[in-house]
């Protein structure tokens, strides 16, 4: 290989020298970028195992006060997936409003079972969607907002289509 660059003209010498060059820079580059995401991966990781040794420290207290907030709850104020739609429905009828239920589901875990559903008014007045938000505040800690979203109805001026996902806590005993 020294041989067969010797022998080339200082033209293709520098020309060699240049390609070699460039091909190296992007190799360097390359591997530079391979070992900052590295790094990022690295440090990502040390987070959250950090993270995770801080809950795993706590454990002991966190089941605590869990289990004292449990015992604060009355099971027979949670609602089921059932109770929850009739309870929306109450409020609304409180509020003066027409809802919509659906998407209903369900995500069950060891002491809980929560209850989501979608509720829609469609051309509502603000002050009854604002009754209804109060109505089912009162409610709190057994049935909760997940998710609002307003929008101003553009066919009747005034009213607003309005859409909660609210979420009910019930107590699997």
């Amino acid at each position: 290989m020294k041989n067969y660059f010797f022998t080339r003209t200082l033209r293709e010498k520098a020309l060699l020298l240049t390609f070699v060059g460039i091909a190296s820079v992007v190799w360097l580059w390359a591997g530079l970028g391979r070992t900052v995401t590295l790094v990022q991966e690295w440090r990502s990781i040390a987070t959250a195992g950090g993270e995770q040794q801080l809950w795993l420290t706590n454990r002991a207290d966190i089941e605590a006060k869990a289990a004292a907030a449990t015992a604060q709850l009355d099971p027979a104020r949670t609602l089921n997936g059932t109770r929850l739609i009739g309870e929306m429905n109450a409020l609304a009828s409180v509020a003066g409003l027409s809802p919509e239920v659906s998407g209903q589901r369900t995500e069950r875990t060891t002491q809980f079972a929560f209850h989501t559903a979608q509720v829609t008014f469609r051309r509502a007045d603000f002050g009854a969607l604002l009754k209804f938000y109060e109505e089912l505040s009162r409610r709190s800690p057994y049935v909760g907002l997940e998710q609002v979203s307003l929008a101003v109805d553009r066919g009747a001026p005034g009213s607003i289509n309005a859409t909660f996902r609210v979420v009910a806590a019930e107590l699997q005993r």
